[in-house]
């Protein structure tokens, strides 16, 4: 009887321990997602000149006006905000 509570309680520690190996995995952590200027930020600078000046909505439906330029983190022609890019955490 003992040796069965012993290979359940394995069991279900193993359970556990998978359980949250898939959790961590599946969050995304620093360095996950998307990279460069988002596709909105690409357009707005199609059919523009380097040093243009250009807007796009923003995914807050807030307008975003700045610069067409290649940022020095990208090889993408872009419509870069006024400042620079927004940092991580913040608008």
């Amino acid at each position: 009887m003992r040796k069965n509570r012993t290979n359940a309680m394995m069991a279900l520690l193993v359970l556990l321990l998978a359980g949250l190996a898939t959790t961590a995995s599946a969050r995304p952590g620093p360095g996950d997602g998307r990279r460069g200027p988002p596709p909105e930020a690409i357009a707005a600078c199609n059919s523009k000149s380097t040093n243009d000046s250009c807007s796009f909505t923003g995914r807050h439906d807030d307008t975003i006006t700045g610069t067409c330029i290649t940022p020095p983190d990208s090889d993408q022609f872009a419509c870069v905000p006024e400042g620079g890019p927004p940092q991580h955490g913040g608008r």
